[in-house]
């Protein structure tokens, strides 16, 4: 396992992303595309006497051949050197962690030997009405760490206090939100370890875990010019129920759509509006490839089906964006449509418990954080100073 702050060598990085490619199990394609870059990266080092690796070696080949920061998230990347990134993130992950991870559609491998505690506690969580969305977050987190313990031959009944430090201290590049989410699901999965006898001490209480607190964001919106140059180029749904939602789901003699949403397990019904039923009928006669699948949207590159990953709805959405001249930046997409049409009906004067009702919450206290998008009303509760000449 490689530290973060030891020096890696060169060959050994290389020799070891040949291993990677052949454990993942990387397409012909992917590791044509991979080997064409990592020769390069040899090139550039042999010609720049670099001997070892670090987080900065990446970033400064990337700058050398393209002339532009790998780091800089306002522009936009060439097809070129977008396939750049993705194999100098591949040497980051060999660097930080020792192993290569599995990014876009390719998902983690389950070593044997966790194979069997893993699925057991997954199918203990659905059993206590976990939902889908949950379950499966779960699931790549946990792999994530299982995968850790595989490279540094850690059986998971020897797991100690250490182990869980060091892992936790690779996750330096995540957000802390992003930090947090992965220290909750590690929590919960070392409390089954410990309650099923797995392990003789509960760790739970050893993983470490950032403070979140509920109003520190201000929740990111469209403008409304945004969201009209957006839709001419081309919900308040959650992107996950978007890409779950079948035929069943949709009551056109009732014009209502009614679905479970998958982050709560709740059931949630929505007017048709025509306009968006206009749009599905356009959808379905202009766009939708011929499949039995019962999903209302699917994939129209292989595999052909369902929509299985959340991103692919962002990923669409971000091609009409740039349709439309709207700068993409880091939003969250989906999310962000849903934060716009709740600061936009509250800034409409709709009531509270309706724009709860509208988003799927379970309470008006989580419908709330909109509040803090809603200038004006927030002027409103302002305190006055007083008169100017009261002051010195």
């Amino acid at each position: 396992m490689a530290e973060a702050q030891q020096q890696v060598s060169i060959e050994w990085l290389l020799e070891t992303a040949d291993r990677e490619m052949y454990r993942l199990k990387y397409s012909a394609s992917l590791v044509d595309q991979h080997c064409k870059e990592l020769r390069g990266f040899r090139d550039y080092c042999r010609q720049n006497v670099i001997s070892f690796y670090d987080v900065e070696t990446g970033i400064k080949y990337f700058t050398h051949r393209y002339g532009i920061s790998l780091t800089d998230s306002s522009v936009r990347f060439t097809p070129a050197q977008k396939k750049t990134r993705i194999t100098i993130r591949f040497l980051d992950d060999i660097y930080v962690f020792g192993y290569a991870k599995r990014y876009r559609d390719c998902e983690y491998i389950v070593p044997s030997a966790y194979m069997q505690p893993l699925e057991n506690y997954l199918s203990y969580c659905a059993k206590n009405n976990g939902a889908a969305g949950s379950i499966r977050v779960k699931r790549t987190k946990l792999l994530q760490f299982l995968c850790f313990l595989d490279r540094r031959h850690i059986e998971l009944s020897n797991v100690i206090a250490s182990d869980i430090s060091d892992y936790m201290s690779t996750l330096f590049q995540y957000s802390r939100t992003t930090i947090h989410v992965i220290s909750s699901v590690l929590r919960e999965f070392f409390r089954y370890l410990y309650a099923e006898e797995i392990l003789q001490t509960d760790l739970s209480g050893d993983v470490p875990r950032p403070k979140i607190y509920a109003e520190e964001d201000i929740p990111e919106t469209w403008t409304p010019d945004e969201i009209r140059r957006l839709l001419a180029a081309v919900l308040g749904m959650r992107a996950g129920d978007i890409c779950a939602l079948q035929f069943k789901n949709i009551d056109w003699h009732r014009k209502l759509i009614t679905y479970t949403q998958q982050k709560t397990g709740k059931d949630n019904t929505l007017p048709l509006l025509p306009s968006i039923g206009e749009a599905i009928i356009d959808y379905l006669k202009n766009g939708r490839l011929d499949s039995e699948c019962g999903n209302l949207f699917i994939r129209h590159i292989p595999p052909y089906g369902p929509i299985e990953s959340e991103s692919t709805l962002s990923e669409s959405i971000k091609r009409y964006m740039w349709r439309a001249g709207i700068s993409v930046k880091k939003r969250k997409l989906a999310h962000a449509m849903r934060h716009t049409l709740a600061s936009t009906l509250l800034q409409e004067g709709i009531p509270l418990t309706t724009i709860t009702n509208i988003m799927g919450h379970d309470t008006p206290k989580t419908t709330m954080g909109y509040m803090k998008v809603d200038l004006p009303a927030l002027r409103k509760c302002a305190l006055s100073y007083g008169a100017k000449e009261g002051f010195v």
